[in-house]
């Protein structure tokens, strides 16, 4: 396929313009706020290495770098709000088919300098990766594992596994390994686990919503999704998410969440596209103990759609598709169903 080809794919490549939902200039304030500690804590380096997905990362540090932020008046809030409904209201680009979409400006004016060759390619990209993570592009996932999900339930396809290990304050060391078969109502879990004594298999059965109708409890290490933020999750204990977080495994930056039990012995962080457990710590301070468990293999993660962050390819003919959306040549909706059709069969990698 060549360049002239990919052009007129990048123009015809048009499909129903998609809804977005106002900004919420009050949450906005309100999510800063919870994780500006962070920020304090951690260094402005590490911060953005953790909080690199959220989509409201660079909008925080816009406020963070205004003198209202720090300010002890009562109206601070008001304020802080108020320098954000401007420049909301205005993002409205109005194209030749009087269709309106919104995408914020500053994506714009990054695409803007990149294109007239006054900002490199890692800046072009962190605007794509920051309308994927707000859900404004959304490339396509594999259909046939998507078709098995559905929501407010455990999200697994066949020959699925995942591997822990499990170390405790006694020097006592496990490696299980569950291996996923799903059945007309009910998922079948092929158990390996293995110590310095022995090598244990068993196999047993859960529901959907992750329940064993033997023990009636709830399995610990997938979990029924979508997972939001202040919602009750069944698992070893009965855990509430508190935030959301970016997790490394292996290579990989997991957006992930962060659930505790009621006493703040129990912690689990969560992957959020996929409900598995990445990490799981219990802390009992009165009988010290302590035990964590950490995943470390998984094939799950390779049947999802992922965007190469570290490996960009973005092919230099792009700027010229580009430079026509920002001159409102083509219409917001043109240009994100292109890149979404340029994602989905990875002519673009961002």
């Amino acid at each position: 396929m060549n360049k002239t080809t990919l052009t007129i794919i990048f123009l015809l490549t048009i499909s129903t313009p998609l809804a977005f939902s106002e900004l919420n200039p009050t949450k906005i304030v309100e999510e800063c706020e919870k994780i500006y500690p962070e920020l304090e804590s951690l260094g402005k380096t590490k911060f953005q290495e953790r909080y690199m997905y959220h989509p409201n990362l660079r909008i925080c540090f816009s406020l963070y770098n205004d003198v209202s932020w720090l300010s002890k008046d009562p109206e601070r809030i008001d304020r802080l709000i108020a320098l954000l409904i401007e420049p909301i209201s205005n993002k409205a680009i109005r194209d030749r088919n009087t269709q309106t979409d919104i995408i914020p400006q500053w994506i714009k004016d990054d695409a803007t300098r990149w294109h007239q060759g006054k900002e490199h390619d890692n800046v072009f990209s962190y605007g794509i990766r920051f309308l994927i993570n707000s859900k404004v592009i959304t490339p396509l996932k594999d259909l046939s594992v998507i078709s098995k999900c559905q929501a407010d339930r455990i999200c697994i396809s066949d020959d699925t596994y995942i591997r822990y290990s499990r170390s405790n304050n006694q020097n006592e060391n496990t490696i299980l390994t569950h291996r996923f078969e799903t059945r007309t109502d009910s998922i079948l879990i092929s158990s390996v686990e293995i110590t310095k004594e022995k090598i244990t298999r068993n196999n047993f059965h859960t529901d959907f919503d992750g329940l064993d109708s033997q023990t009636n409890h709830h399995y610990q290490f997938i979990h029924n999704i979508p997972i939001r933020v202040g919602s009750s999750i069944p698992s070893k204990y009965v855990v509430t998410v508190t935030n959301e977080v970016v997790f490394p495994f292996k290579n990989q930056q997991r957006n992930a969440v962060i659930a505790w039990d009621k006493t703040k012995q129990y912690q689990e962080v969560i992957d959020k596209n996929t409900g598995i457990v990445l990490f799981a710590k219990y802390h009992d301070r009165i009988k010290k103990t302590q035990w964590i468990v950490q995943l470390t293999d998984t094939n799950a993660f390779s049947q999802e759609f992922e965007i190469q962050y570290e490996q960009m390819n973005i092919p230099t003919w792009i700027k010229q598709p580009v430079r026509w959306w920002t001159e409102g040549k083509i219409s917001d909706s043109e240009y994100i169903n292109s890149i979404s059709y340029l994602l989905k069969n990875k002519i673009l990698e961002i």
